[in-house]
């Protein structure tokens, strides 16, 4: 018997401006509705939260001009701008289909229940 043959990578052809010769680009994985983003896309939000966290490890030093509260809720803000980030371009949510993102967001805010309502029950949220 003979080995199964590999098949050959998916691959459509992308049109080509006005003189420039056609070249095929591979086609998208299953579940994927639009391209991935280039590398300096990542390395652009890898810049952004970059800064993001230095603006958190700032927020520290501004200990005794604010109150706590504001710092709190600064600090989670900025949690959430760097976790959505992340959720987004690495996880590659952006480009997958939405049922993706609804299973993600599903678990995401599960969780958030879940962890309120074990707080709430040992008394640290009262």
């Amino acid at each position: 018997m003979s080995a199964p043959e590999t098949p050959a990578p998916a691959t459509e052809v992308v049109p080509a401006a006005a003189g420039a010769p056609a070249h095929p680009a591979p086609a998208m994985l299953p579940g994927v509705v639009r391209p991935h983003p280039q590398p300096f896309q990542y390395v652009m939000i890898a810049v952004v939260l970059c800064v993001v966290t230095a603006l958190e490890v700032g927020m520290y030093y501004l200990e005794g001009d604010l109150p706590d509260q504001v710092i709190i809720g600064i600090l989670l803000a900025m949690a959430l701008v760097k976790f959505v980030l992340v959720a987004s371009w690495y996880m590659h949510l952006r480009t997958d289909r939405p049922i993706f993102k609804r299973f993600f967001t599903t678990g995401v805010v599960g969780a958030v229940i879940l962890y309120a309502v074990v707080l709430l029950t040992l008394g640290v949220l009262s």
